[in-house]
């Protein structure tokens, strides 16, 4: 499934508007939220992969992603080298 890619500003607005509390509350159904935290996860992994392919395209190395990321480069490296190798390939 591909999905749009956000900008800055498309990014902030979705999560100003998300509703931690509402998503986080004891009456909530656990299926559902397992559900939505697994979409919501997908999602957000899919946008990392973006910036960080974005990121290697214009000059960025893994140690200054992993910095960004708060991890080690070899971290960074782990964690999506791969999918950015894939997402080259694609474009």
């Amino acid at each position: 499934m591909t999905e749009k890619k956000m900008n800055d500003e498309d990014l902030t607005t979705y999560f100003e508007a998300f509703d931690f509390d509402d998503a986080t509350s004891v009456g909530r159904s656990p299926l559902r939220a397992l559900h939505w935290a697994t979409q919501f996860r997908e999602h957000i992994d899919q946008q990392l992969t973006d910036v960080v392919h974005e990121a290697r395209e214009s000059g960025a190395t893994w140690t200054q992603i992993g910095d960004a990321l708060g991890v080690s480069h070899q971290a960074a490296m782990k964690r999506f080298k791969g999918k950015t190798q894939q997402l080259a390939s694609r474009r």
